[in-house]
């Protein structure tokens, strides 16, 4: 007669940290710490415009926030892969970030052209030629939506830093 041994019982965890997980704590840090340098900064001039603390408070209390999110979603979604099995690969748990190489490169080197010719072409033609060429990449099959777009979102961003926040914005090739 032999001895019958019940099956072993799989240990469910209550929470499995995975590699997005990990990567998300450590982005968590790097936020933390980028917040509390930006806290140092003053968020005023004396001048009454806004300081160079301003956006690095907004930024990081952004970034942790959305940060945190992420990580609690990451944790989540580890609990209930472990659930009801490993994913299938439909492509629902999120966009396949290398399918276009190309495209990103473009519009890397239009930022990097963004930055070099923010000082000497101004804020607005800038930002403008910035979106227009975007848009146009990235959306050819409107292109009326995408001039509007991309003059009406430049010059409400210029009207926006410029008159609201008195932010003092290049103005470069404009007179004004």
């Amino acid at each position: 007669m032999t001895a019958v041994h019940p099956a072993p019982v799989a240990e469910t965890r209550r929470w499995q940290v995975g590699a997005r997980a990990v990567f998300f704590g450590i982005l968590l840090v790097v936020f933390a710490v980028y917040f509390q340098i930006a806290l140092g900064m003053e968020w005023r001039t004396a001048a009454g415009r806004i300081g160079p603390g301003f956006f690095p408070r907004l930024i990081g209390a952004v970034g942790i926030v959305l940060t945190l999110v992420a990580l609690v979603r990451s944790v989540r979604r580890v609990e209930a892969e472990t659930e009801t099995g490993p994913s299938t690969g439909t492509g629902t748990d999120g966009p396949d970030l290398g399918r276009h190489p190309r495209t990103m490169a473009i519009v890397v080197a239009a930022s990097a052209a963004l930055a070099a010719a923010f000082t000497v072409l101004g804020a607005l033609v800038a930002g403008a030629l910035f979106l227009l060429g975007c848009l146009w990449l990235l959306n050819r099959e409107h292109p009326v939506l995408n001039a509007v777009l991309g003059v009406g979102l430049a010059v409400g961003l210029y009207l926006l830093f410029q008159t609201l926040l008195n932010a003092g914005l290049p103005a470069g090739v404009l007179p004004f």
